[in-house]
């Protein structure tokens, strides 16, 4: 099935619906949505989602990300702020041409992303953020109503919660990751305009590796967060269990509402 929604202004805005399970079940529809930031959302956007069946939109951004770019509003949709770090201090909202400035002393934009994923494992303020989405999700009961998460990207805090969803679902994870990896064809264009903009503002060469860094998915990322699950929790399962509080009835609850 086509993941990647219909609208025009909202950037990696796709269906976590149409993936198969370890058991042979699949992920239901018009359920579950990841994205980008929905700050720039026009009119038939709004009445596109809508349609959609979105009721719930939940912003993994922090406050300052709220205030500089508000989520536009969906009709007759819930709108909750769970921000992920209590404040932007990992800075995984921070402008890249800030980053490159910064690495001119020192500063890594990898080494930083992967201290971001090991603190989604690590900080128990983001168990508990994590905790909430997931009880937000088990309430959506409705068969015709969508949830929709997101943060400034829609790669690194939405990616990781699209990642536990799935794998509650019984998702296997090479295609979590294969999922993880899509958020790059959809920001390609995104991150050329931000090099080219890096290059106008006479950012050198040897530092625009930064932008990369910063705004695409690596599998490094990724398994940084599963090589600290591993390592703390045994599996996903367990660390969705132990670390963000689910029971084993919260898993099955959550199998009963999205797989088909």
């Amino acid at each position: 099935m086509e993941q990647l929604l219909s609208v025009n202004h909202a950037e990696n805005m796709r269906e976590l619906g149409g993936y198969q399970t370890k058991d042979g079940r699949t992920v239901g529809s018009r359920r579950l949505i990841r994205s980008a930031s929905i700050n720039l959302l026009d009119d038939h956007d709004k009445a596109y989602l809508a349609d959609y069946g979105v009721k719930t939109v939940i912003d993994f951004r922090s406050p300052e990300e709220r205030e500089a770019q508000p989520d536009q509003e969906i009709p007759h949709s819930a709108n909750i702020a769970l921000p992920i770090f209590p404040i932007d201090e990992n800075r995984v909202s921070a402008s890249p041409l800030a980053v490159m400035t910064k690495m001119q002393g020192g500063y890594s934009a990898f080494d930083q992303m992967i201290e971001v994923y090991r603190n989604f494992v690590s900080m128990e303020h983001v168990h508990h953020q994590y905790q909430r989405f997931f009880e937000l999700i088990l309430s959506n009961e409705r068969p015709d109503q969508s949830i929709l998460f997101h943060c400034t990207a829609g790669k690194d805090r939405t990616g990781f919660g699209a990642a536990l969803i799935l794998s509650g679902l019984g998702v296997d994870q090479e295609t979590i990751f294969r999922d993880y990896m899509k958020t790059n064809q959809f920001l390609k264009k995104k991150v050329a305009e931000i090099r080219e903009q890096a290059i106008q503002a006479g950012v050198p060469e040897s530092l625009l590796h930064g932008v990369d860094d910063m705004m695409t998915a690596r599998l490094e990322y990724l398994q940084t967060s599963y090589d600290q699950i591993h390592q703390q929790y045994g599996d996903v399962v367990n660390f969705l269990k132990q670390g963000i509080g689910l029971s084993n009835g919260d898993i099955q609850d959550l199998q009963k509402l999205y797989l088909v």
